[in-house]
C-alpha cells in the first residue's frame, strides 16, 4: 500500500472538513512525532467517541467523520474513518480496513437478531508509521470496557493493536476470522451492507435492545 495516497482527503475520511482539521491540531498541538501523534488520535477516537452499535444511518454522509465529531459516537465503521480522517489531518497516513470477526459477547436477544455471533466487514485500520503499515482497532470504549469487563485496546504506536481473543476473566471474547482489504476511503459496498441490515431487521427493536441500560455491546 502506498502511504503517500493516504494522506488525501476523501467523501467519508474528510480530512479536510473544519471541524476534522480543527479537532487534530488541538490534539497534536504539543506533539512532534508521528508516533506520539497517532497514539494520541487513538485514544482520543477510541474513547471520546463513545461506541454505538445501533448508530442512526440512513445515507452515505452519516459515515463522514465530520459527522462522528459531531454527534460524538458511531459504530465501528464511523469509528474508523475518523480515525484516518484525524490521522490524514495530522500528516499520517491512514487507511479503513475491514475484517470477519465472531463476538462471543453476542448472546440472547442480540444472537436472535443478528442470526449468530459473527459480524463481516468490521471496521478497523491501517496506520502508517516509521515506514511499516500497523493494523489498529478504536471501537470500543474504555467506559464500555469497564462496564462490562472487557479488555482495552491499547495502542503503543510500534505494534498492531487489535481486538481481544479474551475479556479481563480470560473468556472467550473475539475471534478475527478473515483480515480483507484496505482502503483509501470507506467502500460503497461497505456503507451498503450496514444500511440494508438495518432495513432487514426490525431496527427501532434492535436500537432500543442497544441503548437500554447495560444492553449495548
Amino acid at each position: 500500500m502506498n502511504p503517500w495516497s493516504s494522506l488525501q482527503a476523501r467523501f467519508c475520511i474528510d480530512s479536510d472538513a473544519r471541524i476534522v482539521r480543527e479537532r487534530a491540531a488541538k490534539l497534536t498541538a504539543r506533539l512532534a512525532q508521528p508516533r506520539d501523534k497517532a497514539r494520541r488520535i487513538f485514544e482520543y477516537v477510541r474513547d471520546e467517541i463513545s461506541y454505538n452499535f445501533a448508530p442512526d444511518v440512513q445515507q452515505r454522509r452519516d459515515f463522514r467523520a465530520s459527522r462522528v465529531l459531531e454527534l460524538g459516537n458511531g459504530f465501528c465503521m464511523q469509528k474508523a474513518a475518523t480515525f484516518a480522517a484525524l490521522c490524514r489531518a495530522s500528516g499520517i497516513p491512514a487507511r479503513i480496513g475491514f475484517q470477519d470477526i465472531a463476538d462471543y459477547k453476542i448472546v440472547g436477544r442480540f444472537f436472535e437478531m443478528m442470526g449468530g455471533n459473527e459480524l463481516d466487514f468490521h471496521g478497523m485500520n491501517a496506520v502508517y508509521l516509521d515506514g511499516r503499515w500497523l493494523k489498529v482497532d478504536c471501537t470500543l470504549d474504555r467506559n464500555l470496557c469497564e462496564r462490562k469487563n472487557y479488555r482495552l485496546v491499547e495502542f503503543d504506536a510500534r505494534h498492531d493493536a487489535l481486538l481481544p481473543a479474551t475479556d479481563r476473566a480470560d473468556k472467550p471474547h473475539f475471534t478475527i476470522k478473515k483480515q480483507h482489504r484496505f482502503y483509501n476511503d470507506t467502500p460503497l459496498f461497505a456503507i451498503h451492507s450496514m444500511l440494508q441490515w438495518t432495513r432487514r431487521v426490525p431496527y427501532d427493536v434492535w436500537k432500543n435492545l442497544v441503548h437500554r441500560k447495560h444492553g449495548s455491546m
